[in-house]
């Protein structure tokens, strides 16, 4: 997977068959790839859309803009931002990731907002920082620091303070213990 921040992040600058991007005039990347050798499954593509991309070849980053803003999409999760840094390995695949400005993470009915965020392809996680706020149907939890696992699909959320709506049928989580 490969999101700039969001995790997300997280796609960029790698196609598919490893050669060196074009640019691409409409703004557009799609089907890029990223990935380590330490995970087993292959990770899911994920499509990009940015008014400008930048590629800096031999500092391997690529610094992506949008007008309005940058969009990542991986399978069903969207990550939405203004500006989007990454890190490419030799093989220009992502292998970490920050978004800044208007910070959107979407996955279902889970919606993320956030200054900042961070995606770290070895573990396939997005972390969001600066006043993140985690939306889940009606339940609304404002946190210091949330944690998407987008392969686990399981959220961290540290310092919470909100209001947790329980879904009809949903069983209440277990006190001290973890879903």
């Amino acid at each position: 997977m490969t999101f700039t921040t969001a995790a997300l992040v997280l796609a960029l600058s790698a196609p598919a068959d490893g050669k060196a991007p074009a640019r691409a005039s409409s703004g557009t990347a799609a089907g890029a790839k990223t990935g380590t050798a330490a995970r087993s499954a292959p990770v899911p593509p994920t499509h990009v859309q940015a008014a400008l991309a930048d590629y800096l070849y031999k500092e391997r980053r690529t610094i992506l803009t949008g007008q309005p803003l940058v969009t990542f999409t991986r399978e069903d999760a969207i990550l939405v931002c203004r500006k989007a840094v990454a890190e490419n390995d030799a093989q220009g695949e992502i292998q970490h990731a920050t978004c800044e400005g208007d910070v959107k993470l979407t996955r279902g009915d889970r919606v993320v907002t956030c200054a900042r965020a961070t995606f770290e392809a070895a573990s396939g996680k997005v972390v969001c920082r600066g006043d993140p706020v985690l939306r889940d149907g009606a339940s609304v939890l404002h946190c210091e620091e949330v944690v998407y696992d987008l392969d686990q699909d399981r959220v961290l959320a540290k310092q919470v303070k909100g209001t947790l709506v329980q879904r009809p049928g949903e069983k209440p989580p277990v006190r001290g213990r973890a879903p």
